[in-house]
This record gives structure tokens, sequence and C-alpha cells, in this order.
């Protein structure tokens, strides 16, 4: 797709410098495609069921989400091929999340708009070409937009995310600052479905779905947490179908630090497809 994008911009120029005039129009960026793998549900024991539930449109697009069996409940809509916005539908809630594109076709922020229209809450993305680098969290405090959150994003050579760092900043009467390092390495090369969910860390925050944004192309087989805090490795297994996607993602955890070091524990993810 980018070789033909690129190819018709060459022709476009050449064929505008023939007949001595000049195209001032900007090109309209490429839609980013639907997801080749269709995930249905991820379950993880002893948490809400099913964690993640996806639905999609006749083109394969996300067309339903759903997080912690209904907690929030989303419909998707579109405008020209991009997410335009996700708007929660359960009977207490009715935020709707709004999305605004650079001119590269890159989701630059989205706000969180409750019933009234007020938006409540923006996150403001940064992008390293077409790797995410930075996500900013402003929530509204007081009459003011506050940072309270944000994430950085390194990546190795191969595209798949080295590090993610978070950091919140103090806040008076609400939060301590803190800053913590997730670590990855020993990717396999087999097809990552759940690197959405690193941006989605906290529980009660919405879940944001990035269509053209790809944290972790493989799987990691190792991560290591470090800063305020606990802190952790976990060493991952995992089994496959016979299309490389995972259908089990099973963690070995070893608590480094506090009361706790030295203690392990079992974490599990499974994994469904349509």
């Amino acid at each position: 797709m980018r070789y033909k994008y690129s190819l018709l911009l060459v022709l476009a120029a050449a064929a505008a410098a023939c007949t001595g005039e000049r195209d001032t129009t900007a090109p309209t960026p490429p839609i980013p495609p639907a997801p080749s793998v269709l995930l249905k549900d991820v379950e993880i024991p002893h948490l809400p069921s099913p964690y993640y539930h996806f639905e999609y449109d006749t083109e394969g697009r996300y067309s339903a989400a759903s997080f912690a069996s209904g907690l929030t409940m989303y419909d998707v809509t579109y405008d020209g091929g991009r997410i335009k916005e996700m708007r929660n539908n359960i009977i207490v809630n009715h935020d709707r999340l709004v999305y605004l594109y650079d001119n590269a076709g890159r989701v630059s922020t989205v706000s969180y708009t409750n019933a009234n229209g007020l938006v409540f809450t923006r996150l403001r993305l940064s992008y390293d070409g077409q790797n995410l680098s930075r996500i900013q969290r402003e929530r509204l405090i007081n009459s003011d937009f506050i940072i309270d959150k944000t994430m950085s994003f390194s990546y190795y050579a191969d595209g798949n995310l080295l590090e993610l760092t978070e950091h919140r900043p103090a806040i008076d009467g609400l939060q301590d600052e803190t800053m913590t390092v997730d670590h990855f390495e020993l990717y396999d090369d087999k097809i990552n479905v759940d690197g959405f969910s690193l941006i989605h860390d906290d529980f009660f925050d919405h879940l944001v779905l990035l269509p053209a944004v790809q944290l972790q192309k493989g799987n990691p087989g190792k991560q290591t947490h470090t800063g305020d805090g606990t802190n952790y490795t976990v060493n991952y297994t995992y089994t496959y179908d016979d299309r490389n996607r995972p259908l089990a993602k099973n963690g070995d955890l070893t608590f480094l630090n506090g009361a706790e070091a030295g203690q392990r524990f079992q974490t599990q993810s499974l994994f469904t497809y349509y």
C-alpha cells in the first residue's frame, strides 16, 4: 500500500510539472488497515470475564468492544475509514471518546466527553515516524487541565517495544509522584494480539483503540518492571494455533522487592478468535 501511495504522488507531481500547474492540495493520509487477526476474547483467570471482547464489521474493522465483562461497552463509529468516536453505552455512563488526527493520518488527540458534552480528559499522542513515542493524559481538575500521567515508548530496531516508561507527577490531594519502567526482551516471531493492553493500565480508565499503532510485533519472553512500588520480572511461555496466533500466554512472575521479594506467582491470558 505504501509503495502504491508513493507512486501515485510521483505520477501526480510529474503530470502537474508537464502541464505547468502545481497541485497545492494536501494528499489524503492513508487509511489504517483493518486488523489482520480478528481477536474475539481475552480471558484472565480470577478477573471479570471476558476481560476484553471485540466485534467487527463486514470490512473487518472494530465495531464494538467491551472491558471487564461489560464494565465499559463501546460502539465504534468511523469517518472516512478512521475511528471517529468510541461511545460507551452502559446504562450509567455515556461518555464519548472523540478522535482527532494529524496531517499524516495518525491519532493526535482523544477527548473523553461526557453526556453533557464536557471534555474531562484528553490524551495527546506523539510519534517518531509511525511508532507511538508518547501519550500524555490531561485531566480536568478545578477548571484546568492538569497532566496526571505520561507514557513514553522506545523500540528495538525491528519495531518491537523495548521500554515503556510511565510517569505520574505529584498532584496535591490526588497522587504522589511515581516513575516506573517496563523492559521487554526475548521476542519471538509469532503474532502479537495483546500489545494494545499496555496503554490501558488503569482499570477504571477508558479503553482507547489505536488500529494503526503496533507496540509489539512478536511476543516478549521476558518483562522486567522496576521503579516506584512493586518490582518484578515475568518469564512468559506461549502456546499457538496453526496460524501462529497465541492461544495461551503463561507467566512465571517473581517479586524483586518488599516483603514478597523472591516469591513467585503464575499469570495466564487466554485468547479466542473469529
